[in-house]
């Protein structure tokens, strides 16, 4: 048996000074006429975006192929960046995997020439940039690229990124660099010289300010973005919706119990039902997971088709997440 936290975790799975110019360079496969690399027409990034195996479902509920499993997707451009699923290696974390892009009218996946970590690349919430924060653990070389998907402009820079001459490898490893967060002007990423922000259009550097926080650090996820309602846990994973002016609401899901986890927009809540003879907040093998959606204030909820029982992913990034809603193994 698993209980709440087996929910949680299906729900989750970045001085200045230029580097000198001796510093190791990140291999660059990146071709500049790619044709993802310009946007022409680009996809609708709003509302709830999922994937399930090779198939996209974009919140107007229009979908699209990219021809192999994924294991983590982003959207962007004309269509969508994914990393395929490795059957062999691990499903989560992933290091130096190669990222395709495939466009959502139609036609191959591409490989983009990006070898891309977990914690290193993000996708504008407009879908409009790339960012990637590229790696070389055998040099120590580290970089940030950043994409313009309209224009198709780039800009690669290495400011942030100060190391010790004499050990750039122990720098690297030791910083544990990651992209932090995105807005549709900067990113914001851990690096070798601090937390740094990084304009996305001129990519020019500068340090996170004393005062200055990150884009949903500290952010109450079970809060709506507008604070009128907030998620409350309750006991036997039946949740309900409280209000500001103290009314609650509980969601009418048409299940037996549920999970609520984060919201979509100020008024749409992101959850999983659950069906099953398990009581309580045990999960067991014949318990049947789904993803839904439930709106305030009338608490009316919608289960999305074809997600009971499968390997859901939400596009990929801070906040982003994994939801392994199949079912248990018997042992």
């Amino acid at each position: 048996m698993r209980q709440r936290g087996r929910i949680a975790v299906a729900m989750s799975v970045l001085l200045l000074g230029a580097a000198t110019a001796c510093s190791p360079k990140v291999a660059d496969e990146v071709d500049d006429d790619a044709a993802w690399r310009t946007s022409g027409d680009p996809v609708d990034t709003g509302g709830l975006v999922w994937a399930v195996g090779s198939t996209v479902h974009l919140g107007d509920g229009s979908t699209f192929e990219t021809g192999a499993p994924m294991r983590a997707l982003l959207l962007g451009g004309d269509g969508a960046f994914f990393v395929p699923l490795d059957p062999e290696g691990d499903h989560g974390r992933f290091v130096g995997a190669d990222l395709f892009f495939v466009d959502a009218s139609g036609g191959d996946a591409v490989d983009t020439g990006l070898d891309v970590d977990d914690e290193g690349v993000a996708v504008t919430p407009d879908g409009t940039h790339l960012a990637v924060l590229a790696t070389d653990h055998d040099s120590g070389a580290a970089e940030m690229r950043l994409y313009d998907l309209t224009s198709g402009a780039s800009t690669t820079t290495e400011e942030g990124f100060d190391t010790d001459p004499a050990d750039r490898v122990r720098d690297l490893d030791e910083s544990e660099v990651a992209i932090l967060a995105i807005t549709d002007d900067e990113v914001y990423a851990r690096t070798t010289g601090g937390d740094v922000v990084y304009d996305l259009d001129s990519g020019e550097a500068r340090e996170l300010g004393v005062d200055e926080v990150v884009p949903g650090s500290g952010e109450d996820r079970l809060r709506s973005p507008d604070g009128a309602w907030r998620i409350e846990q309750g006991d036997g994973l039946r949740d309900v919706l409280a209000g500001a002016s103290g009314a609650d609401v509980v969601p009418d899901t048409g299940s037996r119990r549920w999970s609520l986890t984060r919201w979509l927009d100020r008024r749409t809540v992101l959850g999983i039902t659950v069906d099953g003879p398990s009581e309580g907040e045990e999960i067991g093998p014949d318990d049947v997971l789904a993803l839904m959606t439930c709106q305030v204030p009338a608490g009316a909820c919608r289960t999305v088709p074809g997600t009971r029982g499968e390997l859901v992913l939400l596009p990929l990034g801070p906040g982003g997440e994994r939801l392994d809603l199949r079912p248990l193994e018997r042992g």
